[in-house]
């Protein structure tokens, strides 16, 4: 009797998953690879998991089967960054199907709740993008965010979304239904960014589950969203300078950097900058903005040679690395839901006792940021009002995790520096941390990197062979 009970629920869950990856096709993902190997499906999850018989709000998947079926390794889930970072897309998807890490182990990538398929926000992003690209100042700046908040405000109310239910905690209960509901015994963890703080509250959440869990670029909750980046860009941005200073080449080319970047963002404090995306697009490039660019192109690997371009093509007023730096926001843009993000950061690491008083002090640390930075300034102030919800800054904090963790995080890393790492291992026993020497926010040697993780999932306690790995010394934070 109960080998055909199991049986029934068997059958009913391949079912359940069969009409979900159909449903699913049918509101937009037609793109997804009819075959064997690529199974999709959805469960329904409450919008508030303390109110468990409430509103129930859709979580997406896809499993991209192991292409070995005869070697039983757990599976990989994938935790992606922002927050607010779609995860169910074609070219995430197709390129992970072509992997070497799916050679020997399944891969679940999902949707976080309120990004892409998994019942998402109405999303703010591109709205924000134009208010960068117009020739305001920083007041008007703040000015416009506000009106920008407050319309998606009223767009959440119409939809009955409560943006207070859309965070860490309760994300991190969504998947651990979805542990239950796919039924695997145990999972790999792997997190990028923002990505991390979730894996990290699911190890906390739901040990029971764990067998490994990596996190690349760690990101805590113990921070503050603007207070931090400054600090982390700032850090970032001096190494940058120190490292052109000693690299021949560089120096030879910026021989007077420092002094080239103030000179740099004076320039566009009198005479900002115009150009165009494409045919319709015209952005003005201020002060602000100047630094919130240059911020962001410290996110790629290259951004060691490429700051120093930067730079000096906002002296010139031209140069073909401003629209590169300008596409790369654009993509980004299209692939984070920015509501989504301030709903996260506004219930874990907004502080109201930041006032814009406090944030001008905090400014005057900081002899690299001659202005404010850009949108994430305006869009911090103006963003304490989005919900009402806070979590405590005390409870702000992960617990001791006794699963097996590598944290991996690059020098030049101008959002989640080193020091991140070191802060993600002090409740990790069983954790190893890797300080890469390498530019950008999560990248590097991508396939050496891959061969690192792999073997760490495979067998997290044996001693990891990192010699293709540039490591960066440890002792220095």
């Amino acid at each position: 009797m109960k080998s055909l009970l199991l049986f029934i629920l068997l059958a009913i869950f391949s079912l359940n998953i069969y009409a979900q990856q159909q449903d699913l096709r049918a509101e937009g993902m037609d793109w997804l690879p009819i075959r064997p190997d690529v199974k999709a499906g959805s469960l329904w999850v409450p919008e508030n998991h303390d109110n468990p018989g409430g509103k129930k709000i859709e979580i997406a998947y896809i499993i991209l089967k192991a292409r070995d079926t005869t070697v039983q390794h757990f599976p990989l889930i994938f935790f992606s960054g922002g927050p607010g970072g779609n995860t169910l897309v074609p070219g995430l998807v197709n390129f992970i199907l072509e992997q070497p890490m799916r050679q020997e182990r399944d891969i679940i990538l999902f949707d976080q709740r309120g990004i892409g398929y998994s019942s998402a926000l109405p999303d703010m992003s591109f709205d924000s993008f134009h208010i960068m690209a117009k020739n305001v100042n920083e007041a008007e700046e703040l000015i416009l965010n506000r009106q920008m908040i407050r319309e998606f405000q009223e767009r959440c109310k119409a939809e009955n979304i409560n943006p207070a239910y859309y965070n860490t905690h309760q994300s991190a209960q969504d998947v651990g239904l979805l542990f239950a509901h796919l039924g695997y015994g145990k999972y790999n963890l792997l997190g990028g960014s923002y990505g991390t703080r979730l894996a990290r509250v699911v190890q906390d959440f739901f040990p029971e589950y764990i067998h490994s869990s990596v996190l690349d670029s760690p990101a805590p909750m113990s921070g503050d969203f603007l207070l931090n980046r400054l600090d982390s860009f700032s850090l970032a941005l001096g190494r940058i300078f120190d490292y052109c200073k000693g690299n021949e080449n560089c120096n030879t080319q910026y021989p007077n950097l420092i002094k080239d970047y103030f000179e740099a963002i004076n320039k566009l404090k009198t005479t900002p900058l115009t150009t165009k995306m494409g045919d319709t697009l015209e952005v003005t490039i201020n002060a602000q903005d100047g630094i919130y660019l240059l911020r962001r192109l410290l996110y790629q690997n290259n951004s060691r040679e490429k700051a120093p371009e930067l730079i000096h093509a906002y002296l010139k007023g031209e140069g073909e690395v401003i629209q590169e730096v300008l596409q790369a926001e654009y993509f980004l843009t299209g692939g984070l839901n920015l509501s989504m993000l301030l709903s996260v950061e506004k219930y874990e690491n907004f502080n109201r006792a930041n006032t814009a008083e406090v944030i001008e002090d905090h400014y005057k640390k900081y002899p690299y940021l001659p202005v404010k930075l850009g949108f994430l300034d305006a869009f911090y102030q103006a963003g304490m009002e989005w919900h009402e919800a806070n979590l405590p800054i005390e409870e702000r904090q992960f617990k001791i995790s006794h699963i097996p963790t590598l944290i991996l995080v690059n020098q030049f890393d101008p959002v989640t520096p080193p020091k991140n790492g070191y802060l993600f291992k002090e409740k990790l026993p069983r954790g190893q941390l890797l300080v890469l020497d390498e530019g950008g926010h999560g990248g590097g040697n991508q396939e050496c990197k891959n061969r690192v993780i792999q073997n760490f999932m495979s067998h997290p306690e044996a001693e990891l062979d990192i010699s293709c790995m540039h490591i960066y010394d440890s002792k220095k934070k």
